[in-house]
């Protein structure tokens, strides 16, 4: 009766009242159609719940802002895999279109795939773009999702370059950090109008996780560019039980794009089962002081 209680709080757009740890329980039975095992926790979905709810420093929401987020790379490995700023403004009125150059991304610094891309800023139209940036402004993450390193950023918009405004095509390597090592590599592939992806080890050895877009139209290589992205995940991911280290390799050099603490939230699937464990087992969860218990 209880149990139908709540998952109704949730239907009615009520969840954001519900405590964390009943949320999270709810909303993993309902995404990932399983219980989810806090107390002894081995799926990497399970664990990434764990960290939402006891894994909370401020260092989180420093490097979950996109842009404090740049302090802490500078302060790590330098300011040379940072994208050029032209500007952060607190909302949309602030920003000096005229001053700003033909092509440029908008987004904001608290959110998730909340961009805008600018080719030519003559035919963007300002009026529809200042509506989307308030819209974004006004989203937040951890009501949705109780992702706790974007409860805390105070909302601004970022204006940066943009990397591929002459059709290039685009390598993010998502690497999967465990303790400050890299343990695996997600690479996504885009080019106009389409998304390749393949997880691998990071001998780039391909793994058994499945997507539903298409393969990399090239093999991956483990060419010096590769292994100082290598070298970068580490440093930056040093000190975090879990953190996939975003970078950028486009037309020939290395971006830094984000650090991710909790992929998909937590809430989406993994296929096979088995990786979803495999995931997880890479993950050793911080031993709490004892005022959680």
């Amino acid at each position: 009766m209880i149990k139908k209680l709540l998952f109704s709080i949730l239907r009615r757009g009520f969840g954001r009242c519900l405590p964390d740890r009943i949320y999270l329980l709810l909303m993993y039975r309902r995404n990932l159609r399983r219980p989810l095992n806090l107390k002894n926790p081995r799926a990497f979905t399970e664990k990434i719940q764990w960290l939402k709810l006891n894994w909370r420093y401020d260092i989180l929401t420093k490097c979950a802002d996109k842009y404090e987020v740049r302090k802490f790379v500078e302060e790590r490995i330098g300011p040379g895999l940072l994208k050029e700023l032209y500007g952060v403004y607190k909302k949309p009125e602030e920003i000096d279109f005229n001053r700003l150059p033909d092509a440029f991304v908008l987004k904001v610094n608290h959110g998730c795939k909340q961009n805008i891309f600018c080719k030519n800023k003559s035919d963007l139209d300002w009026n529809s773009t200042t509506r989307l940036l308030r819209k974004y402004l006004r989203a937040n993450l951890f009501p949705k999702s109780r992702e706790w390193a974007y409860k805390k950023i105070t909302p601004r918009i970022i204006c940066e370059e943009h990397l591929t405004k002459d059709g290039e095509t685009l390598y993010e390597y998502g690497f999967y950090c465990y303790d400050g090592v890299p343990r695996l590599v997600e690479i996504n592939e885009y080019s106009p109008g389409s998304k390749r992806v393949n997880m691998f080890d990071i001998d780039l050895h391909l793994t058994e996780n499945e997507y539903m877009d298409p393969p990399l139209s090239l093999p991956a290589t483990k060419d010096p560019q590769y292994e100082k992205m290598l070298e970068d995940a580490a440093v930056l991911s040093k000190g975090f039980p879990f953190v996939r280290v975003d970078l950028i390799f486009v037309n020939h050099r290395i971006y830094f794009g984000e650090m991710t603490f909790y992929p998909l939230a937590g809430f989406g699937w993994i296929a096979p089962e088995s990786f979803n464990y495999f995931l997880g087992s890479y993950l050793n969860l911080p031993v709490l002081p004892p005022k959680y218990f």
